[in-house]
């Protein structure tokens, strides 16, 4: 079960504080994304709400953990794929994929009806209140 929580406080571009620590189960070292929620996607055949797109802001790892607290820094570059989810919340392997740099991927695009792209939505930076969650 993913540990969730929100960013706290932000100490500097590269230290945020999250609101879990090791009473919550945090130890050193567990990654978490930072989110934001944005839009309700629905199944075009039944209408049906199929969650919430889940944008990742930032990926984080737990550097220094106290019993209600972690101060967290950037995952180093290269790290693994996003994963993890939970429920009425899109994949996380989903929004990982859709969010990579296609000329980075060596990835060519998909032909596709342009007239109904959504186009992708900017994050912004990391706030205070943004929620945050464990992954793999």
């Amino acid at each position: 079960m993913p540990i969730t929580g929100k960013v706290a406080k932000i100490l500097d571009e590269v230290k945020v504080v999250i609101n879990r620590g090791s009473k919550d189960g945090v130890k050193p070292g567990m990654r978490f994304v930072a989110y934001a929620e944005v839009d309700e996607v629905t199944d075009p055949d039944t209408g049906e709400s199929l969650g919430k797109w889940e944008l990742v802001k930032g990926r984080l790892l737990a550097a220094h953990v106290q019993d209600r607290m972690s101060v967290c820094a950037p995952e180093p570059e290269g790290a693994a794929a996003v994963e993890g989810g939970g429920e009425r919340v899109l994949s996380w392997e989903m929004v990982a994929v859709s969010m990579m740099d296609r000329k980075r991927a060596g990835a060519s695009g998909l032909k596709v009806d342009t007239s109904q792209m959504a186009g992708l939505p900017e994050a912004g930076p990391v706030r205070v209140g943004d929620p945050v969650r464990s992954i793999a």
